[in-house]
């Protein structure tokens, strides 16, 4: 009787011990395909959402770094090279290309440096007030989270935007900083010209959220310099209806 009875309780405890590797085997199943539906459907609205915000503060912070940097340790007239006749009219005008490549290089510097703030949370060195990042939570900056998604957003209702559990969005430079400047020349009036000078920033930069990353390109167009050339007014000139007089 004894044997019997140990026998049906080892028999218990085999079918016991079945049923929770079975039950385990089950949890991670679903598991996988819990991670695999988040990972197909709600990852890339996530994403989109989190390299929005990631390119916004890119944007914010070149422009910060330039405005801040840049342009007050800079004259925007040493651009350019003019010569003059002896009665003081310009015969010609170029662009310094010394300057220039200063300007490129404070660029690149300065642009770097504000963003590896941002990425390390280290905003309270940064030189900016804090309503700069008035759409930004300042404990989360530095933290090194640009940004807390709210989970609700991957139902695209505005009702609903706002709930569930926060996710953090981070930023990370993958790259160096290309900056280079655009330059053009267009007629303006009579024998002027009007000379501007662009300033093309380009961040290459990876976003960061818990269970996913992907690259990302923060580009922006800064206007640096406009100049306006005044030539001598001739007293005759040409039009379409043929010849004026001045």
């Amino acid at each position: 009787m004894r044997y019997r009875y140990r026998k049906k309780r080892l028999k218990f405890k085999i079918e016991k011990k079945n049923i929770v590797v079975l039950a385990v085997v089950g949890i991670i199943i679903s598991c996988f395909f819990l991670f695999s539906y988040i990972n197909k459907k709600i990852t890339p609205i996530l994403m989109n959402y989190a390299e929005s915000k990631a390119i916004n503060l890119a944007t914010l912070m070149i422009t910060q770094a330039v405005n801040n940097e840049v342009f007050s340790k800079m004259d925007k007239d040493d651009l350019f090279l003019s010569e003059k006749d002896s009665n003081g009219n310009i015969t010609s005008i170029d662009f310094n290309s010394i300057t220039i490549n200063k300007l490129l290089n404070m660029v690149t510097n300065y642009v770097q440096d504000y963003l590896q703030k941002i990425e390390d949370g280290d905003i309270d060195n940064l030189g900016v007030s804090d309503s700069i990042f008035s759409d930004y939570d300042i404990e989360s900056l530095k933290n090194g989270v640009i940004y807390e998604i709210p989970s609700g957003v991957v139902f695209k209702n505005s009702l609903l935007s706002n709930l569930g559990p926060k996710i953090p969005v981070k930023m990370s430079l993958i790259g160096d900083v290309v900056s280079d400047i655009d330059t053009s020349i267009t007629n303006y009036g009579i024998n002027n010209a009007l000379l501007k000078v662009t300033l093309k920033v380009q961040v290459n930069m990876q976003v960061l959220l818990p269970f996913s990353k992907k690259k990302a390109y923060a580009e922006t167009n800064i206007p640096v310099a406009l100049k306006l050339i005044q030539g001598t007014v001739p007293e005759m000139y040409y039009d379409l209806n043929g010849l004026k007089k001045s």
